[in-house]
């Protein structure tokens, strides 16, 4: 077998391997299928390498990285169950949302691999553990039931997602990074718009999700925040009584 057929072999596999939504490259990302499985990316946590990589566009540190892994986890879920609710749904607002997100997940993911490439960072070819589970859940419901977990599960999601990129576009010192970050924050924030328009969100679904399994939570979590404002009210309290301390002393006049 010459090596020109053997190269063909390989990627028929490989196409034949991908899921329908990745007929136009968009779920092996193309050149992001070789860094799998020993990317270095965990399939829970990301990229877990605290160093920050020296870039012609800035320094790209652990939480830029986790951030285009993050968006590409959302595209490569959201995108094909938001097409396949299009396809079954009979609600015409559910169809038309759920159609706009399939298209604009795609339109995303151009960006993703664009960025990543010029980054060199790897990307995931396959949906996490927890986005996996969010799209059974979904397709295993039917009519109604399927609208509805489809619409409050993807805003749940979109909700948590969308307070990393904030906080990356916040703090980033990467000038492609913050591009990024700019265009993933104006899509994400139009998502849960559109999916709020559904009537089907429900209150509990606008809260933001654990960010438990998510790499690098943006905010801390109870117990820290909990421990820090008692430290500061201690700090407070004890300032306190050394400056009433010292305004009630009164220096004795030494005897004649």
């Amino acid at each position: 077998m010459t090596a020109t057929a053997a190269l063909v072999g390989v990627c028929a596999l490989l196409v034949s391997a991908s899921p329908a939504w990745a007929s136009d490259d968009h779920s092996t990302g193309g050149w992001s299928k070789m860094f799998s499985p020993d990317s270095g990316i965990d399939p829970v946590r990301g990229d877990e390498s605290s160093a920050v990589w020296q870039t012609a566009a800035g320094p790209l540190s652990q939480y830029d990285r986790n951030l285009l892994i993050n968006v590409r986890w959302a595209n490569l879920w959201e995108g094909p169950t938001s097409e396949r609710i299009a396809q079954q749904t009979k609600n015409p607002r559910v169809r038309a949302v759920a159609q706009q997100l399939s298209r604009e997940h795609h339109a995303l993911d151009d960006v993703v691999l664009r960025t990543a490439k010029q980054l060199k960072v790897p990307l995931p070819d396959a949906p996490g553990a927890l986005q996996q589970a969010w799209a059974r859940e979904i397709l295993a419901k039917t009519g109604a039931a399927a609208d509805d977990a489809w619409a409050n599960i993807t805003r749940e999601a979109h909700g948590t997602v969308f307070m990393l990129i904030a906080q990356v576009r916040a703090q980033t010192q990467n000038d492609v990074i913050r591009a990024f970050a700019q265009t993933a924050d104006t899509t994400v924030m139009r998502h849960m718009t559109l999916l709020e328009s559904t009537a089907l969100v429900r209150s509990n679904s606008l809260l933001v999700g654990s960010m438990a399994l998510a790499p690098h939570q943006p905010m801390p979590g109870a117990q820290v925040l909990v421990l820090g404002v008692a430290v500061a009210l201690i700090t407070l309290i004890l300032s306190l009584v050394v400056v009433r301390s010292f305004a009630r002393y009164e220096p004795r006049v030494a005897a004649e």
